[in-house]
């Protein structure tokens, strides 16, 4: 176990190198950078703009713009004089313009329509622009339903709007597993997402990093022969395998966890402030929806025995490596293997694909850390068991294999050539 400690700590130090280090630390500064650039921005952005309302008298619709803007987190402006006068009002330093005919009151009183000519400055085509645009529209949206129900009041007598407007009233349930609870399934799909979704992303990103590091550490001690002098040490091939990945999944988890970090600071500057989002609801909390300790344990098997098999796989695959830039290329099946359960999973219900699809997936081990999360939800314990026996033999045999391969000589004059004959 000694040696197995000098040996992960020596690998620990050839892949966290600085000149390693210094191209992912100039992307982790530059995602927080910009993480605190949105927020600064969503922050200006959200700050009251004034707008112009443009009315020959005041009378009730004017009134109601004017509170209904501000409402909306805008300051509105009256201005009686013609169009062109207020378009050059302020120089032009509004984010936008509502012109309110003079006969919109009277027009109302027929039961006529109201057409508001709304004239919007373009300055940029950015973010805070977008925001400021959707303000306006919402304060108008508004406007219309306030109105509607006001008229619908004068026709209806003593009945309520709502009866009018909406006359078909749903109430929306879930069923999952037996038990049932208020709720849209949209809302629970995205709660259920929003769970999930991060597991593939780690892994995805841990597999990426560690294979690439224990590759590049593999061709680079066949190119500069200092895998020879290792394989003298009198030890277990096993153990020195496993030092390799042990090493390299240290590595890749603490770049990738910084990474998610900086990651999720940047994305979280578009999230902030964001409404129209439904709710799952409070009555979804009775459909089980999180994970149990019994459940975390399961995924983290799952996790740790898939980061296995890649690493015991780039191990074998970078065996057949000359240099460290073969290295690279020589693992680019194992990146295919991690893309395509990604891709299908997220894409696509695991229970609904044609049979040979559905056989594609279960036979490539790194499928079950994009399934697993799913299958908990659901109660599907035969494919997360199956899914565990199965990638841990896989990853077992694959480290015999590498071990295997680092006996005698085999390690240093295996090759993998494409040559044209």
């Amino acid at each position: 176990m000694r040696f197995l400690g000098t040996l992960v700590w020596k690998e620990m130090r050839e892949l966290l190198t600085v000149r390693m280090l210094v191209p992912f630390l100039a992307v982790l500064v530059l995602f927080l950078f910009i993480g605190r650039m949105l927020r600064g921005e969503r922050k200006r952005a959200e700050s009251p703009q004034p707008v112009l309302v443009v009315s020959a008298d005041s009378g009730p619709v004017s009134d109601l713009i004017v509170r209904l803007l501000g409402q909306s987190g805008l300051t509105a402006h009256r201005f009686s004089g013609p169009l062109d006068s207020a378009l050059m009002q302020n120089g032009g330093n509004w984010v936008a313009l509502v012109r309110v005919p003079e006969s919109a009151d009277v027009r109302l009183e027929r039961f006529e329509p109201v057409e508001l000519e709304v004239y919007t400055p373009l300055r940029g085509f950015s973010f805070g622009q977008t925001m400021r645009g959707a303000k306006v529209k919402s304060a108008l949206a508004r406007l219309d339903s306030v109105l509607a129900r006001q008229q619908i009041a004068r026709l209806a007598g003593g009945l309520t709007p709502e009866a009018i407007q909406h006359p078909l009233q749903k109430a929306e349930y879930v069923v999952l597993r037996g038990r049932v609870a208020p709720g849209s399934p949209e809302a629970v799909q995205g709660l259920l997402l929003g769970q999930t979704f991060l597991v593939p992303i780690i892994l995805l990103l841990v597999i990426i990093y560690a294979s690439q590091m224990i590759a590049a550490s593999i061709g680079q001690e066949k190119e500069n022969k200092t895998l020879e002098t290792l394989l003298t040490v009198p030890v277990s091939r096993v153990l020195i395998v496993a030092g390799k990945m042990l090493g390299a999944a240290i590595a890749a988890v603490v770049i990738s966890a910084v990474f998610m970090l900086a990651m999720g600071y940047y994305t979280t500057g578009f999230a902030e402030g964001r409404t129209g989002v439904p709710s799952a609801g409070a009555g979804v909390s009775g459909l089980g929806l999180s994970l149990t300790t019994e459940g975390v344990v399961l995924l983290g098997i799952t996790l740790f025995l898939a980061i296995m098999a890649a690493l015991a796989l780039a191990t074998l695959l970078a065996v057949f490596s000359e240099d460290a830039k073969s290295a690279q290329a020589n693992i680019t099946p194992l990146m295919m293997l991690c893309l395509i359960p990604y891709f299908f999973v997220l894409m696509f219900d695991i229970n609904t694909l044609s049979l040979p699809l559905k056989i594609l997936i279960l036979a490539i081990p790194f499928s079950y850390p994009f399934l697993v999360p799913q299958a908990l939800i659901f109660g599907n314990y035969r494919l997360i068991i199956f899914g565990i026996v199965y990638t841990g033999l896989f990853a077992v045999i694959l480290v015999l294999l590498a071990a295997w391969f680092f006996q005698g000589e085999r390690v240093l004059t295996a090759r993998l050539r494409f040559r044209r004959r």
